[in-house]
């Protein structure tokens, strides 16, 4: 049986290594990662953490989002947009009994719209009411397309 030792794979153009084969079987991959035929991982992660496991974060006070998740508001009267890419999927739930409000920010988002209102009017804010859950799509770089329960 041979014995596994960290082997390093560099970057011919900048020397620096780009695949790391660590000693406990991990492997480490810098930049971009291309891949052809079945890939077999039991945990994908990126900076925000597991690519796999829909982002969770729970907010308890006025706060500013931009990742794709799930965020569970306990406490917070403003949640804010900051910068979110298109395709950016966020689900915001109210746990609270009164309404707080959801601002474009001063981000890439310049308007919001109210899904299912039949409205086209552009917002700068929506209320989202209390208990509520709302999911907010960013559909281009600058709009925006709110849903939900109680939304206003």
């Amino acid at each position: 049986m041979s014995t596994l030792v960290t082997t390093n794979i560099k970057n011919p153009s900048s020397g620096t290594n780009n695949i790391e084969l660590e000693t406990n079987g991990d492997v480490t991959a810098t930049g971009d990662v291309t891949a052809t035929g079945d890939v077999t991982a039991s945990n994908v992660s990126d900076s925000v953490g597991n690519v796999r496991t829909p982002r969770w974060t729970a907010i308890s006070t006025a706060t500013t989002i931009s990742n794709e998740g799930v965020y569970y508001c306990t406490g917070a009267p403003t949640v804010t947009l900051g910068s979110p890419a298109v395709g950016t999927v966020m689900t915001i739930y109210n746990n609270n009994n009164s309404a707080m409000t959801l601002n474009r920010g001063s981000g890439t988002i310049a308007f919001m719209r109210i899904g299912g209102d039949n409205n086209t009017t552009n917002k700068t804010s929506v209320t989202l009411g209390g208990n509520s859950t709302t999911t907010v799509t960013i559909f281009n770089t600058n709009f925006a397309v709110v849903t939900g329960t109680d939304v206003t």
